[in-house]
Order: structure tokens, then sequence, then C-alpha cells
């Protein structure tokens, strides 16, 4: 293909199948030989695992408009998509749904419209006939300026219960139906808090996506998928996509000399990293050795910063908790004046201790005061906008970022004092510790939002301590 197509798949709303269905598209393509770019619309980190493991080697890119400004969105949606034939986008939550009930902020539709994309409505087939002809006409008339070009039905019973979806659909809307998936258990993902279970975890996925594909060479028009997908002519593009991340250091798209080595942690149990946040540290001079929390008993040689990320350290508690040689190896790096930048997951295995939700407790790394406790309940989900309350080697003090929390736990700890001091300001309440070489809060950030977080950092690393 010489020009690269482009669509986003959206949903009518959360759970409608659109993660499914985008998986399919994504397997289907890339066992067509083709290269596939995919996107994920928002903040999540579970999606993108999926569909780096359909489109591999190519990595799934966050595109998010409370992080980003809109040059670097379109600047990042240009570079990664170079050298691929198709860039798929996974919307969030319902076509519509964003930030706020009074506006399109942070929506799938706000983003394809400022990526100048045609969207492809997925929507639930099941208990319905003519009724979702209603439902298309609704979504396609809310907001006329949105290019809905095609719709995707999911669970759907049979090839005669498509017919009675897809004829009235075209008959009053003028939207063409372009296939359906059944609702067969062996292609729905297992879901976890409320997102999917991860890609590292996923064992079997590899069978369900071919499984996925092989259902699309039945039911899907592709031709008509890709006549209706935009097409960019890319004559200008010079940048090859970033191919970086845990399988191999991949160096070649960042010029210049390395000017330090950072460990991230990277296995079952530490997954959520932005892929940008990444490369504006590659960027930034860093070289990435990934390593594993889980496996290792010691860290890479010759670091100047850990990176430990997201997750789901709960699950794997007891094999965290056992590894005292690697938390030991921390320790020294610690001491050492080794930097540590920890979210979330991170925070959690670097407190004193972890409690589950049924009460069993396991000694963790002990470099942060109190005990995180799992609960049964969300605590925190969102976005945040943060006030820094003082300075540290990732930012100046009363420096405003924006980030994003969603945990279950809780953080039991002592009141701040002589010890440490909380850096981050959320609204009401304080997030955090920091003790001058060690940065942990629940706060997940993009560093796209402020591109001399990642030199910082860097900097920082360097001279082992507060950078300038």
């Amino acid at each position: 293909m010489s020009n690269l197509k482009a669509a986003v798949i959206a949903g009518t709303h959360s759970g409608v199948g659109k993660t499914t269905w985008s998986l399919a598209l994504m397997s289907y393509f890339k066992r067509k030989a083709l290269a596939v770019q995919p996107f994920k619309i928002g903040p999540d980190y579970i999606d993108p695992g999926f569909h780096h493991l359909a489109c591999g080697p190519r990595r799934s890119r966050n595109l998010d408009r409370f992080f980003l400004s809109e040059d670097y969105l379109k600047q990042g949606f240009e570079q990664n998509s170079a050298g691929a034939d198709l860039a798929l986008v996974e919307g969030v939550m319902g076509l519509f749904d964003g930030q706020s009930p009074h506006s399109e902020e942070g929506s799938t539709a706000q983003m394809a419209k400022l990526l100048s994309l045609p969207v492809f409505l997925v929507i639930d087939g099941s208990g319905l006939s003519r009724s979702a002809a209603a439902l298309v006409k609704g979504y396609q008339g809310f907001d006329p300026e949105l290019p809905l070009r095609g719709i995707l039905i999911n669970r759907v019973s049979s090839e005669g219960h498509f017919r009675w979806l897809k004829d009235p659909i075209e008959k009053e809307t003028g939207v063409p139906v372009l296939g359906w998936l059944p609702p067969e258990a062996q292609i729905s993902i297992p879901e976890r808090h409320l997102g999917l279970r991860t890609a590292a975890e996923e064992g079997p996925l590899h069978q369900k996506l071919n499984l996925l594909a092989e259902m699309l060479e039945k039911n899907f028009n592709s031709k008509l998928f890709l006549d209706l997908s935009f097409s960019f002519d890319r004559p200008g593009v010079r940048r090859p996509a970033v191919m970086g991340g845990p399988e191999g250091e991949s160096r070649e798209n960042f010029p210049g000399p390395l000017r330090c080595r950072i460990g991230v942690a990277f296995d079952k149990a530490f997954s959520f990293y932005y892929e940008d946040n990444l490369d504006l540290l590659r960027k930034a001079g860093a070289e990435l050795v990934f390593f594993s929390p889980l496996k290792d008993s010691e860290l890479p040689p010759d670091l100047q910063l850990l990176y430990l990320g997201g997750g789901f350290p709960e699950l794997y508690a007891r094999d965290l908790s056992e590894n005292r040689a690697l938390w030991e190896a921390v320790r020294r790096f610690h001491a050492d004046e080794g930097l540590i930048y920890a979210e979330c997951g991170g925070l959690m295995v670097l407190a004193e201790s972890l409690e589950d939700p049924d009460g069993k407790r396991f000694p963790m790394a002990g470099f942060v005061p109190g005990t995180i406790r799992m609960t049964h309940r969300l605590q925190n989900f969102g976005y945040k906008e943060l006030e820094c309350r003082r300075a540290t080697f990732l930012f100046p003090e009363g420096k405003k970022l924006r980030s994003h929390e969603f945990h279950y736990s809780t953080w039991e700890r002592e009141e701040e004092g002589r010890n440490f001091e909380a850096p981050y300001q959320v609204r009401d309440r304080r997030d955090g510790f920091y003790d001058g070489r060690l940065l942990a809060s629940y706060q997940h950030l993009h560093f796209g939002q402020d591109r001399d977080l990642a030199g910082r950092l860097v900097r920082s690393a360097l001279v082992g301590g507060l950078a300038a």
C-alpha cells in the first residue's frame, strides 16, 4: 500500500466489545501481511499490551488529550504510523463519553475529529433486530461533524440474525454494516478490576487472536473497510516507527551519546508504562535495561536509576516478598546514591508490607513507611491535577502536573514528619513519598505533557540526586 489507511474503532458504551473488535481487526490485517500500527485513546495501560501481541513488533501508543497537546498528538500519530499500512485507534468508553457530561473533551469523538479519522462503531447485537437501526441513527445524528463510516456488530447469534440487523441499519441510516462476531466464550478476555487481564499474564491470548482473525475471514468485508478508512499520502515522512521495548533495546531512532542506564521493572507484576515515556527517556540519553522483580535476584549492572511502574503486584505478593535477594540489591543500589522512581505498583512493592483483602500480610522492600492494604473496591480512579510541593529529582517546586490514578489499595502510614514529606498535593490530600533519592506515589505521569520531565530525570540520575 502506498498510502497509510487509518480508522478509529469506537463503541456505544464500555463493555460493548470494542477491544475484541480492535484485536480482531489487528490480528486479521496482520495475517494479511499488513504492517498495523495500534493506538489507544485514553490513559489505559492494559489494552496497549494486547495490541502489541496482535501487531508486534509495533507497540501501541496512548492518545490522551488530558495529558497531551494537539501538536504532540498529531506529531505522535504521524511519526509512529510511519512505515505502516494501517493505523487502528481503539477508542475509550462510549463514543461521546469523556471528562465531562457537558462536552466532548477527552472523548473518542474529539480525538477522531482532531486527527481527521473515520469512525467505525461497535454495537451490541444481542436481543436486537430493527431497533439496531434506531440506535445507529441516534449516534449518527448526535454529532453530524463526526465521520461515522461503518458499523461492526458484536454478539450476533447467527448469519440470519446478522441480516435482521444489517438490512434495517443500512436502509434507515445509509451507514454500511461491515461484519459481525458471535457471543462465543473462547474469544472473550477475562476482566480484572475495571480493565482486562494484562497481556503479560494472558498465556492463551495468541490462540484467541488467531480465532478472531479466522472469524473475520468469514464474517467481515475487509475491502470495504479499507476503502472507507482514511488514506494519508505520506511522501514527507522519513522517521521509522520506534520498536524498543521489553523484548530488547533499540536506539537506532535516538542518535546521540548514552548518558545513563535505567533499570525498568517489567514482568507479569509490572507492565504499566506509557511507551512514550520510555521513548522520551531514550531521547534524553538513557539506555533502558529491563529486569524482572519476580525472577531476578540481582539488578542489571551499572545502573543510575530504577523505574518501577504500575501493574498488579498484589497478585504476586508472595513471590515478590520472598525475593529478598533482589530487595537487598535494591537497598544497596539506593544506599550507593542510585535513584528510584516508582508509580502505583512500584509504590506498593516498596512499602514495608502488602496486605491482601483477606488480611494476609507480606513483607515488602521496606523503603516506604507503612502498609499497603488491598480492598474490594476502587479507592481512586481518574485524572488528577497535581501541584508539586517541593523540588525533587523529577520536577521543581510548584510545578503543575497532570496524572492518572487507578488503584484498589490504601496506603496506611505514619503522618509526615522528619522522615519524609509528601511531594504531591492532589486537591485536598497529599500523596507520595520522597527522601531525596526515592520518589514513589500512586500517580501515573505521562512525560509527554512536559518534555523536560524525562530530561530532568536523566540529568538527576547522572548526579545521583537533584538536578538543575
